[in-house]
């Protein structure tokens, strides 16, 4: 006979200081991130329909400006994930094991009972929850 899985409060959770922090603290990143792209990403569309001539330049024989700055977006997703994976491992995924540990230990945020009143309901220690 297994165990019954506790009922997590998401609600509860979602409402979290903790929680609330990850959220504004991911979006301060993601926001501005992906504006910067996009504009980066329409800018080259633009040059390449507005300014076909200053696309065709040459800069290295045969290597036009076109070619080099269609490359950049190559550079500019890297460069992004590069960063992002920097900040989660140092500022999200923090937070969220807060969360998780503030989840899953009781710590004010406890798992719904069966009868969907806030409580309790099976193990709180989270090397006891499989």
């Amino acid at each position: 006979m297994s165990t019954p899985e506790p009922r997590v409060d998401w609600d509860g959770i979602e409402q979290s200081p903790e929680f609330r922090q990850l959220v504004a603290e991911r979006r301060k990143f993601v926001l501005p991130a992906t504006i910067f792209f996009l504009a980066w990403y329409i800018g080259f569309i633009l040059l390449a329909g507005y300014a076909p001539d200053f696309m065709a330049e040459s800069v290295y024989e045969g290597l036009t400006v076109g070619y080099c700055l269609a490359l950049t977006q190559f550079v500019m997703v890297f460069t992004l994930g590069y960063m992002y994976l920097r900040r989660s491992d140092r500022v999200y995924d923090p937070l969220a094991a807060r969360v998780v540990q503030k989840a899953t230990a009781g710590g004010g945020v406890p798992p719904a009972s069966p009868d969907g009143a806030a409580g309790p309901t099976g193990p709180t220690d989270p090397e006891d929850i499989r």
